[in-house]
C-alpha cells in the first residue's frame, strides 16, 4: 500500500471516536483491505479464518481498542494484527490448559519464549539487543528497515529520499518476498547469500551461530523470531512518516 494511500487510514484512526458512519464504513473496508497480505503463521493454529479474525481485530483493537497509536504505514498495522492473533492464540491455549489441568494456575508457553531458550536467549533480552543495533544504524537504514524490511515497501519508493537505495538495502540485508509467502524474507535473511549483511550477522552473533553453519528448521524459527522483535523495535521509534511523492523543492539531506 502507498503511503499516501495509507494516510486515509491513519488519519480515520485518529477520529475513530468522532466518525460518521459514512466514514466508518470506509474506515472499516481501508483496514481490512490493507490487512488483506499478511498471514500470520500463528493463525494456522486458530479455528477462526483470516477473514474472521481481521474482522475481530477491527472491532476489538481497532474500534474499541485504546492502547494503540495510530500507525504511520501499513508494516505497523500488519505488526499489530499479528500481536492480536498471538494474543489470541496464547488466550486459547490459556483455555486449553484450565480445561486440561484444573485448578493449575500456570500460564501458558510465551509463543517467542519457547524457542528462544535453545539459544539461551529471552524475548527481552532480545529486543534490548535489537534497540542496541538499531541505535547503530543511520537514519537511510532505520527507514529501509521500516518501511521495507518491516513494512513491505519496495526499496524503489524510497530512492527519491534515500541515495543509492537499492545498494543500502542490500547492505542492511533486505530481500524480496516470495510471492504467497510473507514470512521469507526473514527467512532468506540466514541463508548462505545473505550472511555477511549487517541484518544476517546480527541474527547469527546473536543465536551464537557462526557463518558456516548448517542452520535447520530450529535455528530458521528462531531467525524469524529474532527480525519480528527487531521490526518490533523498529516500528516503535517514532519518526517522521516516509511520503513516496516528495516535494521536488524540499528534498531530505543527502
Amino acid at each position: 500500500m502507498q503511503s499516501e494511500q495509507f494516510e486515509r487510514i491513519h488519519d480515520f484512526w485518529t477520529r475513530r471516536q468522532q466518525l460518521t458512519q459514512g466514514e466508518l464504513g470506509e474506515f472499516y473496508q481501508r483496514v481490512i483491505a490493507a490487512l488483506t497480505p499478511c498471514r500470520p503463521r500463528e493463525a494456522a493454529s486458530l479455528g477462526d479464518s483470516l477473514a474472521d479474525l481481521r474482522h475481530q481485530f477491527f472491532i476489538e483493537k481497532v474500534l474499541h481498542g485504546g492502547s494503540e497509536a495510530a500507525p504511520h504505514h501499513v508494516g505497523a498495522l500488519f505488526l499489530y494484527f499479528k500481536r492480536f492473533v498471538i494474543d489470541q492464540l496464547r488466550k486459547l491455549r490459556d483455555d486449553e490448559d484450565a480445561d486440561a489441568q484444573e485448578g493449575c494456575d500456570l500460564q501458558a508457553p510465551d509463543a517467542y519464549a519457547a524457542p528462544l531458550r535453545d539459544y539461551q536467549l529471552t524475548p527481552q533480552q532480545v529486543r534490548a539487543e535489537a534497540d542496541v543495533f538499531i541505535a547503530t544504524l543511520p537514519r537511510d537504514l532505520i527507514l529501509l528497515l521500516r518501511h521495507c524490511g518491516c513494512g513491505g515497501m519496495p526499496v524503489k519508493e524510497l530512492a527519491e529520499q534515500i541515495a543509492s537505495a537499492h545498494y543500502h538495502g542490500g547492505k542492511l540485508g533486505l530481500v524480496h518476498r516470495q510471492k504467497g509467502d510473507p514470512a521469507s524474507a526473514g527467512r532468506q535473511v540466514v541463508e548462505p547469500a545473505h550472511r555477511a549483511t549487517l541484518l544476517g550477522s546480527w541474527v547469527l552473533t546473536l543465536l551464537k551461530l557462526r557463518v558456516g553453519d548448517s542452520l535447520g528448521a530450529r535455528d530458521l524459527q528462531a531467525a524469524q523470531i529474532v527480525l519480528d522483535i527487531l521490526c518490533a523495535a523498529a516500528l516503535s521509534l517514532h519518526m517522521d512518516p516516509v511520503s513516496t511523492s516528495p516535494d521536488t523543492d524540499e528534498r531530505p539531506p543527502a
